[in-house]
């Protein structure tokens, strides 16, 4: 079910497409304009010396169903902006977060935020033990999380399914004394994307609220579409 329904990095992607935009617009102004012009009728005939001009106010398509399709689209808009995590619209990409120039120690606390959320917590513990970036612990842990602050490294230490684990950066040298740094670029790497995947694959059932709204937007904006592009071949092929 889960990989079935767009992540949430694709909504803020669709969500930024311009055009887009316009129907917060459409959605806000035209029950104002409908108010103003209920009152007007449908023809306006127009007298002239040769013939009666007849101008039709009535648009070629219901107002009202482009309206619900407005109201289907911000109300997924809304959903995205309430539920969408942190971590995805920060760091929507790893280019992105490198831009931040952060310290390799700065993934231990988004770790740790991503823990504290539960976020698909079992895969994430299982593969970062596959890759062996986290490592059961000795250390007694009080707490869930917490994260200890040391001269070479930044450790999170936190306990799951009955065992205690612990997670530090950057990647120290078997002298204990330096940063691995070629090890350290690509545990950023690696780790970057596992949170960013665990974090993207959150909150299935609002996600997939979002998809089905934006579906039933489309749908209901294509009917006025239709129908204004066979009003207009109408008068083409006339």
């Amino acid at each position: 079910m889960k990989e079935k329904i767009y992540g949430w990095q694709w909504f803020r992607d669709f969500f930024s497409i311009t055009i887009f935009k316009y129907f917060v617009s459409w959605f806000a102004l035209v029950p104002v304009f409908a108010k103003i012009l209920e009152k007007l009728p449908k023809e306006i005939i127009i007298s002239t010396a040769i013939e009666p001009y007849i101008i039709t106010l009535q648009l070629p398509f219901k107002w009202e169903i482009l309206w619900i399709s407005s109201l289907f689209f911000i109300i997924a808009f809304i959903l995205y902006k309430v539920f969408v995590p942190n971590f995805i619209t920060k760091y929507f990409s790893l280019k992105y977060y490198k831009e931040f120039e952060h310290s390799p120690r700065w993934l231990v606390w988004e770790a740790q935020n991503l823990i504290i959320s539960k976020t698909d917590l079992s895969k994430f513990v299982k593969r970062m033990s596959d890759k062996k970036y986290i490592k059961t612990s000795d250390n007694t842990i009080n707490e869930k999380t917490f994260v200890e602050v040391k001269e070479k490294q930044t450790i999170l230490y936190f306990s799951f399914d009955g065992k205690n684990y612990e997670f530090a950066l950057p990647i120290i040298n078997d002298d204990k004394k330096t940063e691995n740094k070629e090890e350290t670029d690509i545990a950023v790497r690696e780790i970057f994307w596992e949170i960013f995947g665990r974090f993207s694959s959150s909150r299935v059932f609002i996600r997939g609220l979002i998809h089905s709204l934006l579906i039933l937007s489309l749908v209901t904006f294509t009917i006025p579409f239709i129908q204004s592009i066979c009003t207009g071949l109408q008068y083409f092929f006339k």
